[in-house]
């Protein structure tokens, strides 16, 4: 029973948990650079002027000189390898079903009705093979049969290509 007096007085038993920390772009990235301005130079500092001093005077890099005994800075250092660029949105991270499922697909609109083209070519085809010649009798038939097509069903492209002779190659006759 010594075990289970033990037990209960474990500080890591009782610990809670301890959460991630939740992270801002301000915690991971530093602010940016505060360029210098005339309230910051004190004398013997190397970018001590006289006569007039603005503060744009110090914002262009050609004029503002580097400390003594340091490079001049011209970019921020990388983080490290563990570093993750962005921020972690707990509440979205569904994984790949999540990402393959919100998809925003644009919905196809509803098409309106539109009134279909008639066929003059089944309709003089079919007047012809009735023995219609004349133009009333072709306005008749056209009335009374009336052939409509869409405008997508194009004919030209459901033609087959003529057949060829078995002899032909690549169009050229042999020999």
């Amino acid at each position: 029973m010594p075990e289970g007096r033990n037990a209960g007085l474990d500080p890591t038993r009782w610990r809670k948990q301890q959460q991630p920390v939740r992270r801002t772009v301000s915690h991971v990235c530093p602010p940016p650079r505060r360029p210098l301005t005339v309230a910051d130079i004190r004398p013997g500092m190397e970018n001590e002027r006289l006569g007039v001093v603005r503060d744009s005077m110090f914002q262009n890099p050609l004029i503002v000189k580097a400390e003594l005994g340091k490079p001049r800075e011209r970019s921020y250092s990388l983080p490290g390898i563990n570093f993750n660029y962005g921020l972690y949105i707990r509440g979205l991270d569904g994984g790949v079903p999540e990402a393959i499922g919100r998809w925003n697909v644009f919905k196809q609109q509803p098409t309106c009705p539109h009134e279909l083209t008639r066929n003059y070519i089944a309709m003089n085809r079919g007047a012809v093979k009735a023995g219609l010649v004349t133009a009333q009798e072709n306005l008749l038939y056209r009335q009374l049969n009336d052939i409509r097509i869409s405008d997508q069903d194009d004919r030209r492209l459901k033609k087959e290509p003529p057949p060829l002779p078995p002899n032909m190659t690549f169009g050229i006759r042999a020999r």
